[in-house]
């Protein structure tokens, strides 16, 4: 047998077992991590001196958990959560002060309560978080988040 046939052979056999060991022993499967927040910040402040935001799902996806940092460098802080559930458009919205000191927390219910009693509302979808901070200097510090639930 010519050397280039045993070569094409073993090639041939070669890829053979490639295809067989593909089909019986796949590779697994690697999932991403979730990419929960996409945020787009517009500002004209700099950096230093201004308030700063942990925006995070609650474990159980019914709610938003905001802290906010250094509150007392603005004169105002405001949020906006807004979503749609169904075809209908729900929302909260509200105000840090900066008398609550350098540091506030906030949980934003997708739903209602009453008498310990919570109704939430369903398929959720389009959800989108904006804070608006009014800097001591005068400027005005804008952030957006869009939130998968």
């Amino acid at each position: 047998m010519s050397n280039v046939k045993h070569q094409k052979l073993i090639f041939l056999f070669v890829l053979f077992l490639s295809l067989i060991a593909y089909h019986f022993f796949p590779s697994p499967v690697l999932a991403a991590k979730p990419r929960v927040w996409k945020t787009t910040q517009k500002s004209t402040a700099t950096s230093a001196g201004r308030p700063t935001y942990s925006v995070k799902l609650r474990s159980d996806r019914r709610a938003l958990n905001i802290t906010f940092n250094n509150v007392n460098t603005a004169n105002s802080v405001t949020y906006e959560l807004t979503y749609l559930s169904g075809n209908l458009e729900k929302g909260v919205f509200g105000s840090i002060l900066p008398k609550e000191g350098n540091y506030a927390t906030r949980s934003l219910l997708f739903g209602t309560c009453s008498k310990n009693v919570c109704t939430y509302h369903p398929n959720i979808s389009s959800m989108q978080f904006k804070i608006t901070a009014k800097l001591k200097n005068g400027k005005t510090l804008i952030t957006k988040y869009k939130v998968k639930v």
